[in-house]
Formats: structure tokens, C-alpha cells, sequence
């Protein structure tokens, strides 16, 4: 009898977890697909993402940041109050493929991947809420470069 209940418990148990994995196979393919078939970008979200491939080389810093982040939300009060020109693109606001891609462009500039990454023009690299990195690279910087393109006229 004791023989009968283990076999039937087995057998049970077995079941279950077939079926578990079953389920979850189904599910993880379902995820590729919606993956797949996201949401369509915003002509901005397109300008952006089209921007990230090089960063800074139109003149302007480019800021990698998350809706999450209180440092991103922090370093774009500083800009904004500052009124200092950049594009800002949310990570976390893309899904699938282009998500992966921009988070190996932040990872080329900042291998632990961490947020804000701000990309001046010239390829100086500024991570995290740094008042006085970007009080130096974004306005003494952007000063001695306009005194001396003024004094080449």
C-alpha cells in the first residue's frame, strides 16, 4: 500500500512540473514576440535613438538617463535651470532590440551601465549628478570655446 501512495505521488509530481515547465515555455515565447511586435515609435523617440549612435558630435551633451532615477531627475533640474541645451533620452522608455542596443552604446561610455551617462561633445564622458564635472565641461568649457571662435573672426 505504502508502495501504491509514492508511485501515485511520483507520478503527481512528475505532472506537475511538466506542466510547469510547459506553461512557462509558452509564456517565454509570447514575451519574444511582444518583443518583437512593440509598441512604434514617436518621431522623437526616432530622432533620439537615430542621435545616440554618436553622441555629442552635433554640438550638444546627450544625456542617457531613467524615468526612475533621482539622480537623472536631479542632473535635468541643473540643466534645465541653467538653460543649458542637450537631448535627454530615457532608457527605460524603449522596449525589445532598441533597449538592448542603447544599453550597449551607455555601456561603451560607461561600462557599469549606470545612469545618468551624459556624453559631451568631444567625447568627455560625465556619470551620475556631478554639479561641478558639468559646471566646468558644459559652461567654462563652452565659454573659452566661443572666446576663442570669436577671437579667430
Amino acid at each position: 500500500m505504502n508502495t501504491t501512495v509514492i508511485v501515485v505521488v511520483a507520478l503527481a509530481l512528475v505532472a506537475a512540473l511538466a506542466l510547469f515547465f510547459l506553461r512557462r515555455s509558452k509564456s517565454g515565447g509570447s514575451t519574444s514576440k511582444q518583443q518583437e511586435n512593440s509598441p512604434a515609435l514617436t518621431p522623437e523617440q526616432e530622432e533620439l535613438l537615430a542621435l545616440s549612435q554618436a553622441p555629442g558630435e552635433d554640438g550638444l551633451p546627450f544625456m542617457f538617463a531613467l524615468t526612475t532615477c533621482r539622480h537623472c531627475k536631479k542632473t535635468k533640474e541643473y540643466l534645465d535651470s541653467n538653460d543649458a541645451k542637450y537631448h535627454l533620452l530615457y532608457v527605460d522608455e524603449f522596449n525589445g532590440r532598441d533597449r538592448s542596443d542603447l544599453m550597449d552604446k551607455v555601456r561603451s561610455y560607461n561600462p557599469r551601465g549606470s545612469f545618468p551617462t551624459i556624453v559631451l561633445p568631444g567625447g568627455k564622458v560625465v556619470v551620475g549628478f556631478r554639479e561641478q564635472l558639468l559646471r566646468e565641461a558644459l559652461f567654462h568649457d563652452s565659454a573659452v570655446i566661443a572666446e576663442s571662435s570669436q577671437g579667430n573672426s
